[in-house]
């Protein structure tokens, strides 16, 4: 059938609007089945225990399970990629950090995930992090620590979860700060690099402000020098923040846990997963769960606010990496 020009402008009209009406019809029902958050690393660890908080105050909001899938494997680039690769619907959503979403990518070369593949739908909490150094290192500041790696003999030891990690780039930013050399050694983990530095096989390291660690400190196996935040830590208001030493002014990190959708996922999803997430997260029990984890509860962003966020942290890694001359291994 051969259809006039006019007829066809008609057709193709007819067309869009019907699809408009369907995409319009479908975030108004969403969601309408069983939501997916997939979480890139075990049972157990800070990703897994917020996204099954927030997941379950989601399900209260949208009136549908949550359900959790742990997919592990190439420091986290496995679960991002399930969720990057998944249809863009908005019922294949990330708990993810950026640890697996951001520097995994930059020290595996294994890892075929980018930052960008990912959109962040709202912040759930933050883990601060600290500088911290052997016990029997003689400093007990930030100040003192630089002093004292410029003056060694030979480059200071330091321990992290693996080249490119958060807590490797933490490290070197701060030696470079000082303008002064390490050794870093690479670890399967955070127990084993905790240990040593208790033990006193490494100078220093970078670690998160969380359940071990903090027993570390307050029992003394360990010293904290500085907060890499912009406000004080409640349970340590005497540990100083980095900020405060010379050349530290925007020395500032932290393990943020999100809830991530794919860059394809339409706005109307992305929107009420923002919605929910955030309604989950003024629910007391939720709070508390999140707050027992080690980690505050992060201020609610509007999705501009978060997309420019997102973007300056992925920024701020590629520079130190770039710094550091860091390859992919």
């Amino acid at each position: 059938m051969h259809l006039t020009p006019i007829a066809l402008i008609r057709q193709c009209s007819a067309l869009f609007v019907g699809l408009a009406l369907a995409a319009s019809v479908a975030a108004q029902t969403y969601p309408s089945k069983p939501v997916s958050m997939i979480v890139a690393f075990p049972p157990g660890g800070g990703s897994d225990v917020l996204g099954r908080a927030v997941g379950k105050g989601m399900a209260d909001v949208f009136g549908q399970p949550v359900i959790i899938e742990n997919v592990v494997g190439v420091g986290g680039s496995l679960g991002v990629l399930k969720a990057s690769n998944a249809q863009p619907d908005g019922y294949t959503l990330l708990a993810g950090s950026p640890l697996e979403l951001i520097y995994t990518p930059l020290g595996v070369a294994a890892a075929k995930n980018k930052p960008e593949d990912m959109r962040l739908a709202a912040l759930v909490g933050h883990t601060p992090i600290a500088i911290a150094v052997r016990k029997d290192l003689p400093v007990n500041t930030l100040e003192e620590f630089v002093a004292y790696a410029k003056k060694a003999e030979k480059p200071l030891s330091f321990g992290s979860t693996g080249i490119g990690s958060l807590y490797h780039l933490m490290a070197e930013k701060a030696l470079q700060t000082a303008g002064a050399r390490g050794l870093h050694a690479p670890y399967n983990g955070m127990a084993p690099y905790l240990k040593d530095l208790m033990g006193g096989v490494l100078d220093f390291a970078v670690v998160p402000l969380v359940g071990p660690v903090m027993g570390a400190i307050e029992g003394g196996q360990i010293k904290a020098l500085a907060l890499a935040a912009s406000q004080p830590l409640a349970r340590m208001p005497k540990l100083p923040l980095a900020s405060a030493t010379k050349g530290f002014e925007d020395y500032q990190f932290s393990i943020w846990i999100g809830i991530q959708a794919s860059v394809k996922t339409p706005d109307a999803q992305v929107s009420a997963v923002h919605k929910a997430a955030y309604t989950a997260l003024g629910n007391p029990d939720v709070r508390k769960i999140v707050e027992a984890a080690g980690s505050t509860v992060a201020e609610p962003m509007t999705l501009a606010q978060l997309d420019a966020f997102y973007k300056r942290e992925a920024v701020k890694a590629v520079a130190i990496a770039k710094s550091i001359k860091l390859e992919p291994q």
